[in-house]
């Protein structure tokens, strides 16, 4: 598994070039760990959103996105509310 950074937002050709692949890689953990079915979720439902306050599709998301994330951590990593504030 190589880790690299790449701007979505616009999308970089870096990022272009490794959706597809990104992509199989997060079906097949979500299958795996979470027990999804090999159609959920399809490419059109995974939406990249960018960090930045000044976006407001980041903002009006912000909350959910925050709550999401705390539950995952602590249901799967066993994290403590306080590891997964909003500042996290």
């Amino acid at each position: 598994l190589k880790v690299r950074v790449v701007r979505s937002s616009p999308p970089s050709s870096q990022f272009k070039a490794t959706f597809q692949e990104s992509y199989q890689v997060y079906k097949r953990y979500q299958m795996v760990i979470h027990k999804d079915p090999p159609d959920k979720p399809t490419i059109n439902q995974v939406r990249l959103v960018p960090v930045s306050f000044e976006d407001p599709q980041f903002k009006s998301s912000f909350n959910q996105s925050a709550t999401l994330f705390a539950k995952y951590q602590m249901s799967v990593h066993k994290d403590t509310p306080s590891d997964c504030g909003e500042n996290e």
